[in-house]
């Protein structure tokens, strides 16, 4: 068979479906509305977003008790756990003896749970999976690995702007964060089906610890590493600054702003599509999605400065090039980090790896609230620019995403069995 995976693998790829059917609620589009529904600001929707990326320092924590725990029985458990706070997180629009801004303190606070247990948890994802899959089908694992995820993820979106036609009732998000948690108990039945990596000499080999130090001084790494953080600081909190804008906008209601949302994946899906089809060296990919992403940020600068009329098919585009230009970022940042982090000490790298990159994803989110937030009603008109917070938002994205472009040419993948002295 083409797919040379260990027996039980494959279930890998169903979990991705049914995990992201219901982390797409907890962590997407439907989430940043509901928040705004309740009167959330700029500063406190970069929160929102800044949870995941920021919980996943646990993973420094997560990675230390890998050896004792098995991969398997590690992602279980803390998976199994953040399930009951989707329950919780449903909850909060029945809570009528308490207002707006309670119902919102409950829902940060459960977000921030939540956040924490996934964070540990991922600490064991990708090194189980890098043990378990032979290093020549990994290119074509992750793409079908991705593709799985993006069609849970472009299901998820289109169900829920279904759900939320017209006017946006209470029991509709209720019924979509129920629906959430129903998804992500499904997923753990097929995380079962996963054979786990016994306790052998390569989860040793993975979790032997390696100094900080030793592991920023390895050249390629530390790149890598420099690399992520100026594409975090571009894209963290995108998601979340996008909706936000088309919800200021009268034309644009909750139900149409899901439904553009989830073009984000067609764009996805199609690159997965491309991948499979032809292999590229991670370089030629990470600089076509820089190029897909500055093209981005210039057509939502146009259209926040007023340049270029506001459109359903305009935003349809460059949500479907985000998704793209995501995808293909991604899959290969993923391989790449694969081939790069070492045997010896494996876990460790990649907690480290997850804890800076995601660390940057956590801050720009805040940072970028903060300074939207506190620009507030600025306005200032220079020939046909019309300046307001967000057009001064996407300028500054669109000239961080030509710093990511230019330092590609720093990246180098590994030699193969290199060993760190």
């Amino acid at each position: 068979m083409f797919l040379n995976y260990p027996v039980g693998v494959f279930n890998s790829h169903w979990f991705q479906f049914f995990n992201a059917l219901s982390f797409q609620v907890m962590m997407g589009t439907p989430v940043i509305l509901f928040a705004k529904s309740l009167g959330a600001s700029s500063t406190i929707l970069g929160i929102i977003a800044a949870f995941t990326p920021i919980m996943t320092m646990l993973q420094l924590i997560g990675a230390k008790k890998l050896e004792k725990h098995g991969y398997r029985e590690f992602v279980l458990m803390g998976w199994g756990t953040r399930t009951i706070f989707i329950f919780v997180v449903a909850a909060v629009p029945l809570m009528n003896f308490l207002g707006p801004h309670a119902k919102l303190f409950v829902l940060v606070g459960t977000l921030l749970i939540y956040n924490c247990l996934r964070g540990i948890t991922s600490a064991g994802w990708l090194p189980w999976m890098t043990a378990l899959i032979p290093e020549e089908s990994r290119g074509r694992f992750l793409s079908l690995d991705q593709l799985f995820q993006y069609m849970g993820s472009l299901i998820c979106v289109g169900v829920s702007g279904f759900l939320m036609h017209g006017k946006t009732e209470s029991w509709e998000f209720v019924l979509l964060f129920f629906l959430s948690a129903l998804n992500a108990i499904v997923s753990l039945l097929f995380i079962r089906r996963i054979p786990d990596v016994k306790r052998s000499e390569t989860l040793k080999k993975s979790a032997a610890h390696v100094p900080w130090a030793a592991m920023l001084r390895y050249a390629p790494f530390l790149r890598l590493v420099i690399f992520n953080l100026i594409y975090a600081m571009t894209t963290g909190g995108m998601g979340a600054f996008t909706v936000e804008y088309l919800h200021m906008n009268p034309r644009f209601n909750i139900s149409l702003i899901l439904y553009l949302s989830a073009v984000t994946f067609f764009g996805s899906m199609l690159w997965l599509t491309i991948s499979a089809m032809i292999q590229l060296p991670a370089q030629r990919i990470f600089r076509l999605a820089m190029i897909v992403f500055s093209l981005v940020m210039i057509g939502w600068l146009l259209l926040s400065a007023g340049i270029i009329p506001s459109g359903v098919v305009l935003v349809a585009l460059l949500n479907f090039c985000t998704g793209f230009a995501t995808a293909a970022f991604n899959l290969a940042n993923a391989h790449i980090s694969m081939s790069l982090m070492p045997e010896m000490g494996r876990n460790h790298f990649f907690a480290l790896f997850s804890v800076i990159t995601n660390l940057g994803l956590g801050a720009a989110p805040i940072l970028w609230g903060l300074g939207l937030d506190s620009l507030g009603s600025f306005e200032l008109v220079t020939g046909i620019f019309h300046w307001q917070r967000h057009s001064i938002y996407f300028l500054l994205l669109f000239c961080l995403s030509l710093i990511a472009f230019f330092y590609i040419s720093q990246l180098r993948e590994r030699q193969k069995n290199l060993v760190l002295e």
